[in-house]
């Protein structure tokens, strides 16, 4: 037998015997019959929300009852990734519309982070250049932090925020909500737009 060997029974003896000693200590009890810790309830996502279109017209999530949303949180200033993850989406709603998957019961919608930069005009401009049912929505801070809270979407000013040229730091990915408002699924920077067709295909048909 190898010393090496030896050294490893001698580490597992000492750890067995040390296991014992802790276990016997004082005070130290296992019971088999104590319930395990409840889980912490799962935090919300969703919820209400009052926000200004696009073409200028005020909304609530109200108004989209009894159709899924598809939203996705970002700005128009963003240099990467909330293009990419738009026009993502605008691929995934053509998926369907060659399939002949009627759009009628979803409503693709684009939340600013950026309420101060994303005015209505602004928005109108950045919608028009992805798909034409996609809805702009932006507000006034207020508003749209009530927004971002209600579907725990963080965001924040970084880079040089004294100047007009700064970025938002903000979570990316893409949210489907159900007829009622309820939380379904979400799709990360990970799922194609095909992924997300297949999924809207199966609750769409």
């Amino acid at each position: 037998m190898t010393i090496l060997r030896l050294l490893v029974i001698a580490l597992i003896i000492s750890l067995g015997l040390l296991a014992i000693l802790i276990l016997n200590r004082p005070g130290i009890t296992i019971r088999s019959d104590q319930p395990a810790p409840e889980m912490a309830e799962a935090v919300p996502i969703g919820g209400p929300f009052s926000l200004v279109t696009h073409e200028g017209q005020p909304v609530t999530d109200a108004d989209f009852r009894g159709k899924y949303m598809l939203i996705y949180f970002g700005y128009t200033y963003c240099p990467d990734v909330c293009p990419m993850e738009l026009a993502k989406i605008t691929r995934a709603l053509d998926i369907l519309e060659e399939r002949s998957i009627p759009l009628t019961r979803l409503q693709p919608l684009f939340i600013t982070v950026d309420p101060e930069r994303d005015t209505v005009e602004q928005m109108a401009l950045y919608v028009s250049l992805f798909h034409p049912t996609l809805l702009g929505l932006t507000g006034t801070p207020e508003q749209v932090k009530q927004a971002t809270d209600a579907y725990r979407v963080y965001s924040q000013k970084s880079g040089d925020i004294e100047s007009n040229a700064y970025l938002m730091d903000h979570a990316s990915m893409v949210l489907l909500m159900g007829p009622e408002g309820q939380f379904v699924d979400f799709f990360s920077s990970r799922e194609t737009a095909e992924d997300i067709a297949i999924t809207l295909v199966d609750l769409l048909e």
